[in-house]
């Protein structure tokens, strides 16, 4: 797969998506929790997305090995041999679509892997923000958002800007979140947190953001792999709070931590800060 058929393909579920959440605004019917899983919920929006991609594939002729969020490990069409692998995430920011908040995203990495996919193995990688933009990288061609390659340079910004998560973990230890208050108050960093890792890995790729924390250990393998293609292939590093990569099957990458930044320096200050307050190995307690 070309990777113009992958952005076609993307935007395609993008605009399906918003005209969904057009036709449906009045009653907002889009947010409602149709499904609940243990450490989350589906909504109708995400099984929307989730049938958009596939319509999309169907349409094109295209039989893929899915990997995503809400359906789960599949071929699709059933009873035909895959071509590649999809990864996808339908709508990352869900929440923020359930209450009117323009910030959410679908994201879709592909791998000409057709089973145990690693993150070595994505080739491609597209986010497509509901509210406009598209990020795309291929490996070693580089990151680009509408065309324009990663990153760009930003007058005026005079600053650290970067997004924290630790909130729905009540087990976050002390150590950790004073650690991030330290750095936080010796850099003079802004904090933003928008509400969809995704596209905040992006905008790290894009400069936007100088780096992303989510400590809460609760990230899965869909929710980055096309995004920390775009990060990497940006400039940008990535890895646990012990410093190790982010690599293995992505199937089976499971409630992560992460530690983004838009280069090795700042991304060994960060992890300097939080070296002595991880909980454990993971970071997942």
């Amino acid at each position: 797969m070309e990777v113009e058929e992958l952005l076609s393909i993307a935007s395609e579920v993008r605009a399906a998506v918003r005209k969904f959440v057009a036709e449906s605004e009045e009653e907002a019917k889009y947010g409602e929790i149709i499904g609940r899983r243990e450490k989350d919920v589906t909504r109708r929006i995400d099984i929307f997305a989730e049938r958009a991609l596939e319509h999309a594939l169907e349409k094109r002729g295209i039989c893929a090995h899915i990997f995503s969020e809400e359906l789960g490990d599949r071929i699709f069409p059933e009873g035909r041999k895959p071509e590649c692998t999809l990864i996808f995430d339908p709508i990352d920011g869900s929440s923020n679509a359930a209450a009117g908040i323009p910030f959410y995203c679908s994201s879709l990495a592909y791998s000409p892997e057709i089973s145990g996919v690693k993150f070595e193995d994505i080739k491609a990688g597209v986010v497509v923000p509901i509210f406009g933009g598209t990020y795309h990288a291929v490996e070693g061609n580089g990151a680009y958002v509408d065309g324009k390659k990663l990153p760009l340079k930003f007058k005026g910004k005079d600053k650290l800007m970067i997004s924290i998560y630790t909130y729905g973990k009540n087990s976050i230890p002390k150590s950790l979140f004073d650690a991030i208050c330290e750095f936080q108050r010796s850099s003079g960093a802004l904090v933003r947190v928008f509400g969809s890792v995704a596209v905040e890995l992006c905008f790290v790729a894009s400069g936007v953001l100088d780096a992303v924390l989510d400590v809460r250990g609760s990230l899965n393998g869909y929710d980055i792999a096309a995004s920390l293609l775009i990060l990497k292939e940006a400039g940008g590093v990535a890895t646990d709070l012990a410093g190790r990569e982010i690599e293995g099957e992505v199937a089976k990458t499971n409630s992560i931590p992460i530690v983004a930044a838009r280069n090795e320096e700042l991304l060994k200050k960060l992890l300097t800060f939080l070296r002595g307050a991880r909980c454990d190995a993971d970071c997942s307690a």
